[in-house]
């Protein structure tokens, strides 16, 4: 009799130790939706600006000396100078920061129409009843666009 309930008691905890719990995950609201666009445009912003000075900064920083005096063939040569590698990378990274603006710019589209709502609510209007004001409930049709 003591090997049964012990059995059914540590059978009892295994099962109920290794069960998932079933919680619901909490909606967002349409404010965190609209911070979580704001934010994201103000990183694709900073993205889009920075590939730009990126890119700037490529095009103004001088040639330097001739290292190598490659071959021409008609309108191309292919010389080689001393800070063709450093603009090469800046205007690289500049390139890559730009385009990595883009996602960031189509995500904060999508957060901020989903921030704008419609729904219906119960709202609570003051009545004149009986010489005295009543508050009834009226449904009404609401219609958020957050700016």
């Amino acid at each position: 009799m003591k090997k049964i309930i012990i059995s059914t008691v540590l059978l009892a905890f295994a099962t109920t130790s290794f069960c998932q719990q079933t919680v619901q995950k909490p909606t967002m609201a349409s404010t965190d939706y609209l911070q979580k666009s704001k934010k994201q445009k103000k990183t694709a912003t900073i993205l889009l600006a920075v590939g730009a000075g990126l890119i700037v900064t490529a095009v103004v920083i001088p040639r330097g000396e001739l290292t190598y005096d490659g071959i021409c063939i008609g309108a191309y040569c292919s010389d080689k100078y001393k800070n063709d590698g450093i603009r090469a990378a800046f205007g690289i990274s500049g390139i890559a920061s730009m385009l990595g603006s883009i996602p960031f710019f189509i995500a904060s589209g999508k957060n901020k129409r989903r921030a704008a709502s419609v729904s219906f609510k119960n709202q609570t209007v003051p009545q004149l009843q009986k010489n005295s004001f009543v508050y009834k409930a009226i449904p009404a049709l609401s219609f958020k666009i957050s700016l």
